[in-house]
């Protein structure tokens, strides 16, 4: 089992502390391949962190894995990878997530571009506590709207359930996002799906401060889009 990164090299990760992350690094090369808190790579964990550009430390001059060149936005290094290797594409991280996931989080267009024409599963889920998909992730980390599209269109079921019985739908809703409520009962979503304590995106909308966005959920046909 690899461990887990010292306290020390988490905290300086943490507060983008360059110098003592090199420090530590040089003093023992061996944290480079230790984990983070939850199992993940140290780079990823950077990525988690809103350190991604301390990547090119982390690594120590190593090529980063599918899922990290995927996080980071490093397309050279992910074509390399799905190119080479037919499982990389589907191979899960550390932690759970599969390369899209990661790129659709991070609002990595040209990543998830490039995986979705190499074949990356659409609905694939999670291997952790979320059980998500994608379509679920780009929702809930940037948002980027060419990367939620893009998803869509490429045939990402829209009703897929996450933990708890999550939609896309619930997750835009609690983010308030108006727009993307509307392409996704467009493309299918029912508008009032119920996660398994009974909330609908209606309600999870208006209990986030988007009441109006609540109103107007709440006010759509039952009936599914044709």
């Amino acid at each position: 089992m690899v461990p887990t990164a010292p306290d020390s090299l988490i905290a300086a990760i943490r507060g983008r502390d360059q110098l003592s992350i090199v420090r530590q690094l040089d003093e023992d090369p061996a944290r480079a391949t230790m984990r983070g808190p939850g199992g993940e790579s140290l780079t990823l964990y950077a990525c988690y962190a809103g350190a991604a550009d301390l990547a090119p430390l982390l690594l120590r001059g190593r090529k980063p894995d599918a899922c990290e060149a995927a996080a980071i936005g490093d397309i050279a290094a992910l074509r390399e990878a799905i190119e080479t290797d037919d499982d990389a594409r589907v191979r899960r991280s550390s932690d759970g997530w599969t390369p899209l996931h990661l790129a659709a989080f991070f609002g990595r267009e040209d990543a998830v571009a490039l995986l979705i024409d190499h074949g990356a599963p659409l609905d694939a889920h999670s291997t952790n506590a979320t059980r998500n998909t994608p379509l679920h992730a780009a929702i809930a980390g940037a948002s980027k709207p060419a990367i939620v599209r893009r998803i869509i269109f490429a045939g990402a079921d829209v009703e897929s359930r996450g933990a708890s019985n999550i939609t896309p739908l619930h997750v835009a809703a609690s983010r308030g996002d108006a727009a993307l409520c509307d392409l996704l009962v467009a493309r299918g979503a029912a508008p009032h799906a119920v996660m398994e304590d009974g909330t609908t995106p209606a309600q999870l909308a208006t209990a986030r401060g988007f009441a109006e966005l609540g109103e107007k959920l709440a006010a759509l046909p039952h009936d599914k889009p044709a």
